[in-house]
């Protein structure tokens, strides 16, 4: 009967040992969700800043005297002549 009465108190460092253990491999768990973090935000802030990089050559790219210029130097273009303009 003496034996069947210490079974349970067997149980408890074993229980303990388990929630320790479980209470470690979270700590882990956090630690490197932590890390991978910081990794993505230090990526999305690179992705940022070369977003507004590309968008700004774009708009220099893209300006009204900058296209007009190509288009006369490269194309050889010019602004229509008056017959060349319809009036609905």
């Amino acid at each position: 009967m003496t034996g069947s009465l210490l079974r349970p108190w067997l149980l408890v460092p074993v229980l303990a040992g388990s929630l320790a253990a479980g209470q470690i491999w979270l700590s882990h768990l956090r630690y490197e969700l932590s890390l991978e973090t910081q990794k993505l935000n230090t990526e999305k802030q690179d992705v940022l800043s070369e977003s507004g990089k590309l968008r700004l050559e774009l708009a220099s790219l893209t300006r009204p005297e900058r296209l007009r210029k190509l288009a006369q130097e490269k194309l050889g273009m010019k602004p229509p002549g008056p017959a060349q303009v319809v009036h609905p």
